[in-house]
């Protein structure tokens, strides 16, 4: 039975962006991140117990 070669972090780290293309990915992803943040801010100050009011 053969090993499988276990990547050697952080050497190995470089190769994540052989999947995803950051000329394709990256402004999608951060979009994706904005709408998340977006809504839980909004979630959170809707529930009133972290306004300041």
């Amino acid at each position: 039975m053969s090993e499988i070669a276990k990547p050697k972090n952080p050497d190995d780290d470089w190769k994540i962006w052989l999947v995803v293309n950051p000329s394709t990915w990256l402004m999608p992803i951060l979009f994706a991140v904005l709408l998340i943040v977006l809504t839980v801010h909004v979630t959170v100050l809707s529930l009133g117990w972290f306004t300041w009011g």
